[in-house]
């Protein structure tokens, strides 16, 4: 990667040291651009874990370690461990790699997402963290990246990525209000009473609302817990704490379409108490609780901050 792409996909890490470095290595004659290995001890690739590139060249490696020394390693850590330099100050903290466990992929929660799940994460960032959008890197050393990521966990030479997880036709008709009006009342069914979302999630019915709903649904009515106006913090793989999503108020950190809702809800999201609701619910109810999970998540854009009558200094006299 020459020096300009280095500036245009992250402009910031450029400090007067670096600049000084690389000063001194040009009147030395020497390349800007040292690989990860070549001198200077580095450490190389453990060859145990090579391997984990499912076929990776030596290079396309070479090339991956440098994008992730360069780009990651202040979160992630120069391990893969998520112990990078800037961790302790980031909440939710960077991903540990050397755990193989990915929260949004397009796989079934736990398996080993695919070089695409991956790439999306690099491309789109996950918003309302601390993990940017990679769109300016190019799309090789995205690919590099993703091949190096794989050596911090032997899992990926161990079993391979899992299968991709089936979309299934939307049953709904997303351009017919009366068709999303019909799929957000039964979504609104099945996440107070079949999926009961709520146990982690805030709930937005009352006990009152969800008996009525279950009583028409044929079902017994679930107690709700009594903070349930509020999501709970729950236990994560990683021996953390999390904030279930409050969807009204959240940024969706996985996409907020209805094919990226579809995804995680049907997915589940790998580390966390998401379970896989794939195969738990019927299709059609599954795009029904997309469907107003979505219009949960929309609030968040209906409430714009008034405008000012007047400019705050005029105000105040």
């Amino acid at each position: 990667m020459t020096n300009t792409l280095r500036e245009i996909a992250h402009p910031w890490g450029y400090g007067t040291r670096r600049l000084a470095l690389l000063a001194v290595l040009l009147l030395a004659g020497v390349g800007c651009r040292v690989e990860p290995g070549a001198g200077g001890g580095d450490q190389e690739l453990l060859p145990a874990n090579a391997a984990a590139g499912r076929g990776a060249g030596a290079d396309l490696l070479r090339e991956g370690e440098w994008v992730y020394r360069e780009y990651c390693a202040g979160c992630h850590g120069e391990n893969g461990d998520g112990k990078g330099p800037a961790a302790r100050f980031l909440n939710p903290k960077p991903r540990d790699f050397t755990t193989a466990i990915f929260k949004f992929t397009g796989v079934v929660a736990g398996g080993l997402p695919r070089d695409e799940d991956l790439m999306r994460t690099l491309v789109h960032g996950l918003p309302g963290s601390s993990m940017p959008s990679w769109r300016l890197l190019p799309e090789e050393s995205r690919r590099a990246v993703i091949a190096y990521l794989k050596t911090f966990s032997p899992a990926w030479s161990e079993r391979g990525p899992a299968p991709p997880m089936e979309i299934s036709e939307d049953p709904f008709n997303p351009g017919d209000p009366a068709s999303v009006a019909q799929a957000v009342a039964r979504g609104r069914v099945v996440y107070h009473v079949q999926a009961t979302c709520w146990r982690c999630h805030a709930a937005f019915a009352t006990q009152a609302d969800v008996d009525a709903m279950a009583t028409a649904d044929g079902e017994l009515a679930p107690p709700l817990r009594p903070d349930v106006t509020a999501p709970r913090e729950v236990d994560d793989s990683w021996g953390g704490k999390i904030l279930a999503t409050d969807f009204p108020r959240a940024r969706l950190k996985s996409g907020s379409s209805l094919g990226d809702l579809y995804r995680t809800i049907a997915a589940g999201v790998g580390g966390t108490a998401m379970p896989t609701w794939k195969g738990g619910l019927p299709e059609r109810d599954l795009w029904a609780l997309t469907y107003y999970v979505k219009t949960l998540a929309d609030e968040r854009w209906r409430a714009p901050h008034p405008i000012p009558s007047q400019p705050p200094a005029a105000a105040a006299r």
